[in-house]
């Protein structure tokens, strides 16, 4: 490297471990390490810093985990990794260490987003000021907000993906009906992630009568698309009107009049789809406050490894 690493950022998912260098200046190429491959994050870590180049561990990490982080301590459950900060600077000898939840790192990123980082998803809103919401539908479905403030903005995270989905029609009530007979709690993330999006999938075949084959998110998404499949694009168009009810809820719920964020790794898939949707009509769509929703701006974000953003931002107030 030609400059030293200032610090370690790692954005941890269920799947993939992403590792960064942030340098003086510069923000370094992002190292995507599969998790299974790896016992510990502390293994992991070890392993990244070896393939990033680091002559010495950088005096800073900032990391995130999907998964709850409290009192210093990142459990996440499907990857069996347990990370303490006390563990991490006994090992590697952080002088400065910080852990996040994930949207808590995609929160505190979203101010310092471009143009170039995103995608506007309906009318431009270019007053809009105040909290700004994230949610992402993935494996899961996560939900965040970044509240104003000063000298820096605060992150709120929350267990939104976990509240009762709601219908704003008749065939969301008998599409939610027929889930709910399967998993009894229809939670927004029954319907809006990966899992989801074949629950749709399922449900819609049961109320047309028609016995289809199981299939996954990807390729429920490459029928739809492609436009050979009548069901796989009915419940793409399904999955983005549930998409803009919840989004139109978690607008209302943070005050988010900054702005309401799309992320995940599904939607960036069909961009294009998601624009030309009813997306943005079933966010706005909220009676009385219709006029609330629409002045506020949505957003997907279109950015890879957006979450370093917002890890970067941290990392630069700590050194």
């Amino acid at each position: 490297m030609n400059a030293p690493a200032r610090a370690l950022l790692a954005d941890v998912g269920g799947t993939n471990a992403r590792f960064a260098l942030l340098t003086e200046d510069d923000l370094g190429d992002v190292l995507h390490l599969p998790v299974a491959d790896h016992r510990t994050f502390y293994d992991a870590a070890a392993a990244a810093m070896d393939k990033l180049g680091c002559e010495k561990v950088p005096e800073t990490a900032v990391l995130d985990f999907a998964g709850p982080v409290d009192a210093g301590r990142a459990v996440m459950t499907n990857a069996g990794w347990d990370t303490t900060e006390g563990e991490l600077i006994r090992r590697f000898g952080f002088h400065q260490l910080r852990l996040l939840n994930d949207y808590a790192a995609l929160a505190l990123g979203l101010a310092h987003l471009g143009e170039a980082d995103k995608l506007r998803i309906g009318p431009a809103r270019p007053e809009a000021r105040g909290t700004r919401a994230v949610l992402g539908p993935g494996s899961g479905l996560g939900v965040g907000a970044a509240i104003v403030a000063e000298p820096h903005d605060t992150p709120v995270i929350s267990e939104g993906g976990h509240a009762t989905m709601s219908a704003a029609d008749d065939l969301d009530a008998e599409l939610l009906a027929v889930l709910r007979s399967e998993f009894g709690h229809v939670s927004a993330e029954r319907v809006l992630s990966g899992p989801g999006l074949a629950n749709i999938h399922r449900g819609l075949a049961r109320l047309h009568g028609r016995s289809v084959t199981p299939l996954d998110a990807a390729e429920i998404t490459r029928l739809g698309l492609a436009g050979g499949d009548d069901l796989c694009r009915l419940a793409l168009e399904r999955f983005c009107l549930f998409l803009g009810s919840f989004a139109g809820n978690v607008a209302l719920s943070f005050g988010a009049q900054g702005g309401v964020y799309l992320a995940g790794g599904i939607l960036p898939r069909f961009p294009d789809f998601l624009a030309a949707s009813a997306f943005r009509a079933r966010f706005e769509d909220k009676g009385r406050f219709r006029d609330y929703l629409t002045a506020i701006p949505t957003w997907l974000i279109t950015r890879q490894d957006a979450a370093f953003v917002g890890l970067a931002a941290v990392a630069r107030r700590l050194a």
